[in-house]
């Protein structure tokens, strides 16, 4: 029904779990990376937000509404934000669930605590990749966000604006600004 592409600034760390997890195993790291995420972007990566709004046909009237952040080096980042990906790569995925009808997200300091109204899962964490040698080379990271029902549109991007700086409007030229560029040349 309604999507938009938003240029970011890298944000130099994301979370996003239930806030009872990242209380009750801050003493168990390895538990923890397990259930929630803990990104820090690889230097040279860029970052990129999706806010989708789509009605399942199978259920009419409902609609779903997801925030995703895309980090990549910027040269790949519109492929990923396009939902493909190369075909030599692999992924490694990650469901993020929560047993409190809540999750958090915190981005470089600015923090919310989302009520879902429910349990179960509300996003994924995806790295994708190549290997070479035998050794994992990260390509992308995918972050996937599921709002809660009576989130609206403009709610999910007043959010993406709270948590992300330097947000712009990512406008892919018409094919008629593309020939006036040539001209220009």
């Amino acid at each position: 029904m309604r999507k938009e592409a938003i240029k970011i600034k890298c944000p130099d760390r994301i979370q996003f779990g239930d806030p009872m997890y990242f209380e009750d195993y801050r003493n168990d790291p390895e538990k923890l990376q397990k259930l929630v995420v803990d990104y820090r972007p690889q230097p040279g990566f860029k970052a990129g937000v999706s806010l989708v709004e789509t009605e399942h046909p199978e259920y009419p009237g409902f609609i779903a509404r997801t925030m995703t952040i895309y980090f990549a080096p910027e040269q790949y980042l519109s492929i990923y934000m396009g939902g493909k990906m190369y075909a030599s790569q692999k992924i490694d995925r990650k469901e993020i669930g929560v047993d409190t009808a809540c999750y958090l997200i915190e981005v470089d300091g600015r923090y919310e605590d989302i009520k879902t109204g429910g349990d179960g899962y509300w996003g994924d964490y995806q790295e994708l990749y190549r290997e070479i040698n035998g050794k994992k080379f990260i390509d992308a990271v995918v972050i996937s966000i599921a709002m809660p029902d009576e989130q609206s549109f403009e709610g999910m991007k007043h959010l993406a604006e709270y948590f992300f700086e330097d947000i712009s409007q990512d406008k892919v030229p018409k094919k008629a600004d593309k020939k006036k560029e040539r001209e220009d040349r």
